[in-house]
């Protein structure tokens, strides 16, 4: 059964009243009369949209967790979601205002592969993703609507977008990524999948020193604690177990969720007890007086509220704030992103990597996997940077004019030397801007997770041909039933001779995972390729974390990872704390 439950606006909110919950709420269901079952809930009854036979699953859209956040509610927490009187059909429930998506084509030996022309279409605005009629979901296994005291564990999905664009259903019909179909199919329907959004760009995450008196930065990130919050006073309505809820992220979710464990300071329950983090991502911003705040007056600028603060932004109209997130993203330089979790000093207090070295994380998680690709930078490197002195103005856009004038820029600069220096290993400018992104924006997050939860995490790389970011999301929602005639002629999984094979295999780790705190116990040994033993990643005192479960073209194998050296991450730990010291926060 496919229940779908989703905010408009991006929302999640859960009042205090809806957290007792009288006894006449939860489902309704005739299954004699062939009926679509509903929901109830203390503030409206929804109705599954259809049923879909293929999975036996029923489809719930659009259940608000929250009211929508226009004037006094924006830049502030999420608020109750209003009182509806009629039965709702979850046929209304656009997505988050966001900026287009912007970028370039890729090249290289990648790009002709089916995966690199489908990325390119997206890369290039064909097709667009659907920004319009996108909702949260909420999958749930037929027997649950028929036993509702079923207790399953619970899936919490985030989705990626660099915290500027994105959604649950952007795709739409071109591809199965953030539908939970093929994930509760490969449960057999022991698990209940959850998809929620979050406010983006401006509406999410501007910061600074006035946001943090006069509204509230981060908001995404109380969105997404939010729907989780919806999770534990509802889940049990529909046959979930609010004590096992895993929460599955990949790029910006991910890297959502590895700051949802450092919630003023790792005291916050983060209301789930498992976590797949696949490509945590997300640039430093610590600069909350100068680079952040400069952000947040540039914002008030092209909305026309300069010098009048948030205020002025709570009363402007829609138009206006959309074209200034839009110019602001846009603004943003080549490379570098503008918005995303920023330090604010009270719910994200620092930078992430230093609270999680100073032992600032939440302790009560009981297992987690953690992700990379192999080639996660590729598509973030500009093409047109062929000179050290672009490398070096890159750098610059980052750290603010104080950490250049201590010599912080230059430390940066040698540890990626340029490439006509002795010390350099780069051929190119691209190799040598991939690197240094790679390291800091994607592989060392890893790195800073499996030291703070060594022993209780297992290690992936994703090293399917190509290895570009985010073409992990294909195994992970892999779906039987899916038409991809939208890609071309051919309507597989065409990366890999028996790609449909190895998905299943690859997504019954992450399932076994949901279910049972293993990824071993219910992977898929007996198929082809195979699923091997996947042990816990080796210690974290060694410069490379060993028992690392490698997905290639050729299966599956276990590695040493030289993506998450100690040396490299150590370093960009060190860059970290240098900057917060300098920046007097």
């Amino acid at each position: 059964m496919k229940q779908t439950s989703a905010v408009a606006f991006s929302l999640a909110a859960v009042c205090a009243l809806c957290l007792a919950a009288p006894a006449k709420l939860g489902l309704s269901f005739d299954k004699r009369a062939d009926s679509l079952p509903t929901l109830k809930l203390p503030y409206a009854t929804y109705q599954a949209a259809n049923y879909d036979p293929d999975g036996d699953i029923y489809t719930f859209k659009n259940i608000r967790f929250a009211a929508p956040p226009v004037g006094d509610l924006r830049w502030a927490k999420p608020a109750p979601p209003e009182t509806e009187t009629e039965i709702q059909d979850g046929s209304y429930g656009p997505i988050c205002i966001q900026a287009p998506v912007k970028g370039l084509p890729l090249t290289g030996p990648g790009a002709s592969s089916p995966v690199g022309q489908a990325a390119n279409q997206l890369l290039g605005g064909i097709p667009v993703p659907s920004f319009t009629n996108a909702s949260e979901d909420i999958y749930v296994p037929a027997a649950a609507v028929e036993n509702p005291s079923s207790k399953l564990p619970v899936v919490s999905w985030f989705y990626g977008g660099a915290y500027y664009f994105g959604g649950k259903d952007q795709f739409g019909d071109i591809l199965p990524f953030y539908d939970g179909t093929g994930v509760l199919q490969e449960s057999g329907g022991n698990i209940i999948f959850v998809a929620s959004n979050y406010r983006l760009g401006a509406y999410g995450w501007l910061a600074g020193t006035t946001m943090e008196s006069d509204g509230l930065p981060n908001t995404g990130l109380y969105d997404q604690r939010a729907a989780l919050q919806w999770i534990q006073s509802y889940i049990s309505l529909v046959g979930g177990d609010p004590t096992q809820v895993s929460a599955w992220g990949e790029s910006a979710g991910a890297g959502s969720i590895l700051h949802q464990l450092v919630s003023f300071g790792g005291t916050q329950d983060p209301l789930f007890s498992k976590a797949v983090m696949q490509s945590p991502a997300f640039q430093l911003l610590f600069d909350r007086k100068g680079g952040l705040e400069q952000a947040f007056q540039n914002f008030t600028t092209l909305a026309g509220c300069a010098g009048q603060g948030v205020a002025c932004l709570r009363a402007a109209s829609a138009e206006t704030l959309q074209s200034a997130n839009t110019k602001l993203i846009e603004q943003a330089p080549e490379g570098t992103e503008v918005v995303g979790p920023a330090a604010d000093g009270s719910l994200i207090r620092q930078l992430a990597v230093l609270e999680y070295a100073s032992g600032n994380f939440y302790k009560g998680i009981d297992s987690l996997i953690f992700s990379h690709v192999s080639d996660e930078a590729f598509i973030f490197v500009p093409l047109d940077f062929t000179t050290d002195a672009q490398f070096s103005a890159f750098v610059s856009e980052i750290f603010p004019p104080y950490a250049q004038s201590a010599g912080v820029n230059a430390v940066i600069e040698a540890r990626y030397p340029p490439v006509m220096s002795a010390a350099s290993n780069y051929t190119t400018e691209f190799d040598r801007t991939k690197a240094a992104i790679g390291d800091s924006t994607f592989h060392c997050n890893i790195r800073y997770l499996t030291d703070a939860y060594d022993g209780i995490n297992y290690n992936l790389q994703y090293s399917v041909t190509p290895g570009f970011h985010a073409t992990d999301l294909l195994p992970t929602f892999y779906d039987l039933n899916i038409d991809l005639t939208t890609l071309g002629n051919d309507t597989s999984y065409p990366l890999i001779p028996g790609f449909g094979s190895f998905a299943q295999t690859y997504q019954s780790y992450l399932v076994s995972h949901a279910r049972s705190g293993d990824p071993n116990i219910y992977a898929k040994v007996l198929n082809v390729p195979p699923a091997i033993t996947w042990p816990k990643a080796g210690s974290s005192s060694a410069n490379e974390l060993t028992d690392v479960l490698n997905a290639g073209d050729s299966g599956f194998s276990l590695i040493s990872d030289n993506e998450t050296t100690q040396l490299a991450c150590g370093f960009w730990r060190e860059v970290a704390a240098a900057v917060t010291n300098l920046g007097g926060k």
